[in-house]
């Protein structure tokens, strides 16, 4: 019998939440399910890595390679010029899994939160990325708490620049709070607003706040309309605190050719099928490097990474990856369950040991 998809994503959360380094243990093989007439999608056209300018050999010794080195991979995709080349799925405590199972995306959910944000912009609910935050946070039982906080504005959040005190991995208990904005917002400054970079998913949330306030509507229902209806996405999942307002770092599940569709949209200057979904300057800026780090997985734009290598990323917790590299028009999905610590550069390392190669012209 299969799971229902609400019943695969309790079977992942238990898996995948787990602290670092309790990961799956790599199954004995990947499935290619390219083309599979059990899984129709009307969004995707299938092709040969050859015939969109790809070595397929190459991508062939990236899944070799995945298993070799013991990654659990639960997905990975490759789209060159709008057509699925690859498409290979693990297992999950040995079963199978397929392109029809959702998957949690953890950090993933940032850049979504990002396009969000633009698109109320865009509509003239936010001013720009330097309205301050502070007016949105309104309240009495907030006022004390802005204190310090008056010139912090969104494109601090934006950037993971705000200066207020947290710990990534180590704070967890500020999301059991009813209001995870709210608990965040009352944290003390440890450094001006807009000179640092702190990998911070409180910033995130500060972000789905002020999208629910800014908009009238979650963060969810925002994008069911903005976003998700828009690509044809229905089945979505995305955790929300005790307030109503959905995780803007985190909680988001999708299925792999979902994201994918998300990933080609951004690829393709924020339009699908004809339409225009994203404004593309809005991706042109989310794509920048507005913030240095010194880490090896690149600077920081708007809620996405930029590598060393090109393109920008989507990144999460285990190797939940998404890579938009419009130079090459082409498009790598990874779900995986990795090592914390180690699983952005183990995925680079794939990407940058041969699927980069395998590209021909």
């Amino acid at each position: 019998m299969i799971p229902t998809a609400r019943a695969l994503l309790v079977l992942l959360g238990l898996a995948l939440a787990a602290p670092a380094g309790a990961v799956e243990p790599p199954g004995p093989t990947l499935r290619s399910y390219l083309g599979d007439p059990a899984f129709p999608d009307d969004a995707w056209t299938t092709s040969t890595p050859e015939a969109e300018g790809l070595d397929g050999a190459k991508l062939e010794a990236a899944v070799a390679a995945a298993q070799e080195r013991g990654h659990a991979l639960h997905a990975f995709l490759v789209v060159r010029h709008g057509k699925l080349v690859l498409e290979w799925y693990g297992t999950l405590h040995g079963r199978q899994l397929t392109p029809a199972d959702p998957h949690p995306l953890y950090s993933v959910t940032k850049t979504f939160t990002s396009m969000l944000v633009g698109l109320a912009i865009a509509e003239g609910k936010i001013a720009s990325v330097q309205a301050r935050v502070a007016p949105f946070l309104a309240g009495p039982e907030l006022r004390q708490a802005t204190a310090g906080k008056e010139d912090l504005v969104l494109e601090d959040l934006l950037t993971m620049q705000s200066g207020i005190a947290y710990a990534e991995g180590h704070d967890e208990a500020l999301f059991q709070a009813p209001s995870v904005a709210a608990a965040y917002w009352t944290r003390p400054m440890v450094w001006e607003a807009g000179v640092r970079f702190n990998y911070s998913s409180g910033d995130s949330q500060l972000l789905a706040e002020v999208l629910r306030r800014a908009t009238g509507r979650t963060p969810l229902e925002y994008a069911q309309a903005r976003i998700f209806g828009p690509l044809g996405i229905g089945a979505v999942s995305w955790e929300a605190d005790r307030s109503g307002t959905h995780l803007g770092g985190r909680g988001l599940a999708l299925r792999p050719r979902d994201l994918a569709r998300f990933g080609w949209m951004l690829l393709s200057g924020g339009r699908w099928k004809g339409a225009q979904v994203v404004p593309a300057d809005w991706i042109a800026a989310a794509a920048r490097p507005s913030a240095k780090t010194p880490i090896p997985m690149g600077h920081y734009g708007y809620q996405c990474w930029v590598p060393r290598f090109g393109g920008f990323a989507l990144r999460g917790y285990q190797g939940q990856e998404l890579y938009v590299l419009p130079e090459h028009d082409l498009l790598v999905v990874f779900n995986a369950a990795l090592p914390g610590k180690d699983a952005d550069l183990a995925l680079d390392a794939l990407v940058t040991g041969f699927v980069l190669p395998a590209v021909r012209g």
